[in-house]
């Protein structure tokens, strides 16, 4: 089975860091054309580097765009400008997100609102913006990157873990609208990823290895176990493929 994407043009949302880097890269690594968007923060901007450089190395097509995905007008301009460098905007992967472990007591209603913002409505946001392009050619793929941990009450923080379980319900109910216009609508639900975001949740050698032992497989997952799956979702091998939500964890959620 090849997954070959030549002339295909992918949005990757948070695409310099964590598991959207990894998305960003094997997308281009199979022929795709790549827009990576990010913020303009320090963390962002020196993953974004670090990304440019093996597209660089190996000649990959893609083209970097820093919006907010928060903000309708910054996200239509993404849109646009993915369409005015290559002709099209055929597949959507929505992996921006973030969160800071705290317990709900601890929680203040500011961190609860910006995460549910960031989170949930910024997803819509930019699936909104991507449908203007997608429905008038009856064809698309849309694939968000959520958490295990809306499914078992994990992820750290509550305005994370609502957050996710609330993309699980817009991929049921956005799939069921899309898909006679030819745009499929799925969701990857990820559990202890080896990334920046779990090193920060578990500093700790030790609280890691502990970690490990919940995972029948026996290691954490790579950031590229979720970008392969993401590029079979996005293939044309995954047609019949629509409103479902995937959990990748090495047999962990369900032990």
């Amino acid at each position: 089975m090849k997954l070959d994407f030549k002339g295909k043009t992918v949005i990757v949302t948070g695409g310099s860091c964590g598991i959207g880097s990894a998305i960003s890269i094997e997308f281009a690594a199979a022929g795709a054309n790549v827009i990576i968007d990010h913020l303009p923060v320090e963390s962002d901007v020196k993953g974004l580097k670090q990304v440019e450089a093996v597209m660089k190395k190996n000649g990959w097509s893609y083209k970097s765009f820093a919006g907010d995905i928060t903000s309708i007008v910054e996200m239509e301009k993404l849109c646009s400008f993915a369409v005015s460098s290559f002709g099209s905007v055929d597949i959507l992967v929505n992996s921006a997100g973030f969160t800071e472990p705290t317990t709900t007591m601890e929680l203040s209603l500011d961190l609860w609102k910006k995460g549910i913002e960031v989170n949930l409505t910024g997803a819509f946001v930019v699936t909104k913006s991507v449908l203007k392009y997608m429905v008038p050619r009856g064809k698309g793929r849309i694939i968000y990157i959520g958490s295990a941990g809306s499914i078992t009450g994990g992820g750290g923080a509550a305005f994370y873990t609502a957050a996710k379980a609330g993309i699980n319900g817009l991929v049921r109910i956005i799939s069921k609208e899309l898909a006679p216009k030819g745009i499929t609508v799925n969701a990857i639900l990820p559990a202890l990823i080896e990334t920046d975001l779990l090193m920060y949740r578990a500093p700790d050698p030790l609280k890691r290895k502990e970690l490990i032992k919940r995972i029948p497989v026996g290691r954490f997952g790579q950031p590229e176990d979720v970008a392969y799956l993401t590029l079979f979702l996005a293939s044309n091998y995954a047609e019949f493929i629509s409103g479902q939500q995937i959990i990748i964890d090495g047999g962990s959620t369900f032990k």
